[in-house]
């Protein structure tokens, strides 16, 4: 299709405005040929002249800004292909470059130009597509649904942005939700997002015919560059002909984007459990699954979410083996709810997740799962990893399980939840500011007002109700009055705490405490305003250490995340040794 009389004239603007200052008439000798650095400073101030032109059409809606912005690019592109020896030059065509490519990237983005593998560069009826090449990410092009090139804003919940200098935009990979196999969309997160950084990769300049020379860069197919997708954490440089400059970085951007579509539910998890589907039990995937890493189990705590861990995960996401030999897996649920109905699920999706992922059994890394629980979601880790025998039955009866009459279906659901063994796949639990023994705050007022206000899901409460009134005398008076809370598990003289205390995990697994210590327990010793070190003190743990701080900041602190570095380098180190 032949374009337009607007379209023409558009091209011949474009073209003139790629002329050399000191362009001859046609027919004359050619010049002689430029200099490096002159003839690659002459392509900076194209690229610079048509970045702005580009932002005036971007801010005026003219889908002419994509081309613009794209010829921009190539034109810093071409001066440190031009000139690679030069610092300088190397810095300021590193910053239009990225200027550029991300007016390209966002006014593909307005204009629906993004999608089927590609973007889509060119007037209509004419476009061209420039591929996506993901390089050193876990996805295909036909996975992401987007590319974001805006810079996302900070949260409170993470600290600190990883950033690094360097050429190419730092963009956001978001992912399709349909993407990846049944169970990977299953457990998928409701936004998974990827690090990456964006290099607009076009062919050595030169080689150009009379014509292209004339009409510049506008005259050109499109199709000449590729769109590269590249992981930060794994490509260092990028290559630029001769020229290696470091890739530029930002492995912050995807928490940030992640976080910015997660609902907070901590409170409203804790008040009304079950609520909606943002309130109920679920296992989640941060990343796409890949085989060969090891999941580690990421469990918040009260009154809290899956936000919690972002700062922790941001910071072990810089160490490179992180990124090849673990991915981060979440625990989301509802704190308010029963403890052992909570428990009993997640224990059920974790199971269905290996299951799924690898039902011959053939992925070792999926055998040497390490799980993390902050508070209370550190009881949750330890419910995956212990054989609860009758212990956690007699906890809340006074009779054998098997003379309790109810409907088989609630059989069934009271048997999950009192009735477990280790799972075999789990071999490691890092257990930060844990309260085995309990919290004397539940025994207070706010801990009180704090049960009383836990609305108790109704599927749960009909188990109870059916259980406690078809067999009178048969549960202890605790649990008799009502299902308890979780505040209730967490009091000191809680009898299924108490049991949960006696358990030990599996021989084949290894644990860790992380606790605070940063002030004076009213009761001697030392705590972290909520946990006590004597409660959080876990027998026969590996290593124990204490951080000065809160309760909320201790898997904050730089030490806790030093220590957890230092226990996956230690759960490598294991495997890797472990025969095959």
């Amino acid at each position: 299709m032949r374009p337009g009389r607007s379209e023409t004239l558009w091209l011949i603007a474009i073209a003139f405005a790629c002329l050399p200052r000191c362009a001859v008439a046609i027919g004359l000798p050619p010049a002689p040929a430029e200099e490096p650095l002159p003839a690659a400073q002459r392509q900076l101030r194209l690229a610079d002249e048509h970045l702005r032109a580009s932002c005036e059409m971007l801010r005026n809606c003219d889908r002419h800004a994509m081309d613009g912005y794209y010829v921009a690019c190539q034109e810093a592109w071409n001066a440190v292909q031009i000139c690679p020896g030069s610092p300088e030059l190397l810095y300021e065509a590193a910053d239009l470059y990225a200027d550029a490519l991300a007016g390209f990237l966002e006014a593909a983005r307005r204009h629906g130009r993004i999608g089927r593998g590609g973007v889509w560069v060119g007037p209509p009826g004419r476009l061209v597509c420039v591929p996506l090449a993901p390089k050193a990410l876990p996805v295909a092009a036909d996975a992401i649904a987007s590319l974001e090139p805006q810079a996302q804003f900070d949260d409170k919940r993470i600290s600190r942005r990883q950033l690094r200098d360097g050429f190419g935009l730092p963009v956001v990979v978001r992912l399709r939700p349909d993407a990846g196999t049944a169970v990977e969309r299953r457990f998928a997160a409701d936004r998974q997002s990827l690090a990456a950084t964006a290099v607009l990769r076009f062919d050595m300049p030169g080689g150009e015919n009379s014509l292209q020379k004339f009409a510049g860069p506008a005259s050109r197919d499109h199709a000449a560059a590729v769109l590269d997708l590249a992981n930060p954490v794994e490509i260092a440089a990028v290559k630029l002909g001769p020229a290696r400059p470091h890739l530029a970085a930002d492995l912050t951007a995807p928490l940030l984007d992640v976080l910015d579509g997660t609902p907070k539910t901590g409170v409203r998890g804790f008040i009304q459990p079950f609520g909606g589907s943002d309130t109920q039990p679920r296992l989640e995937f941060l990343e796409p699954h890949q085989p060969g890493r090891i999941p580690v189990v990421f469990i918040h705590g009260l009154g809290s979410d899956e936000g919690t861990w972002f700062d922790m995960l941001n910071e072990l996401r810089t160490w490179p083996e992180f990124h090849r030999r673990f991915e981060p897996w979440l625990m989301h649920y509802p704190t308010g709810a029963s403890f052992l109905a909570v428990s009993a699920r997640l224990r059920l999706q974790l199971a269905a997740a290996v299951a799924g992922l690898d039902p011959q059994g053939r992925d070792p890394a999926l055998r040497r799962i390490v799980l993390v629980g902050h508070s209370m979601g550190g009881l949750h880790a330890k419910m995956m990893v212990v054989d609860s025998g009758s212990a956690i039955w007699y906890s809340i009866a006074q009779v054998p399980f098997e003379q309790i009459r109810v409907r088989p279906q609630t059989r069934e659901l009271m048997q999950g939840a009192t009735f477990f063994r280790p799972q075999p796949f789990v071999s490691r639990v890092v257990y930060i500011a844990t309260p085995h023994r309990g919290s004397i705050l539940a025994s207070l007022g706010v801990g009180r007002l704090a049960s009383l206000a836990v609305s108790e899901p109704p599927e749960i409460s009909a188990v109870h109700d059916e259980a406690v009134g078809k067999n009178p005398g048969a549960f202890r008076p605790e649990y008799a009055r009502k299902v308890p809370t979780t505040i209730d598990l967490l009091e000191p003289t809680s009898p299924t705490l108490q049991a949960l205390e006696q358990l030990r995990p599996a021989c084949w697994v290894a644990t860790h405490s992380i606790l605070g210590d940063i002030h004076p327990s009213l009761f001697g010793g030392r705590d972290d305003c909520v946990v006590s070190v004597e409660s959080g003190h876990t027998p026969g743990a590996r290593s124990e250490i204490c951080v000065p701080a809160k309760h909320t900041r201790v898997h904050h602190h730089p030490r806790a995340i030093l220590e957890m570095k230092r226990i996956l380098t230690e759960h490598l180190a294991e495997f890797d040794a472990a025969p095959r």
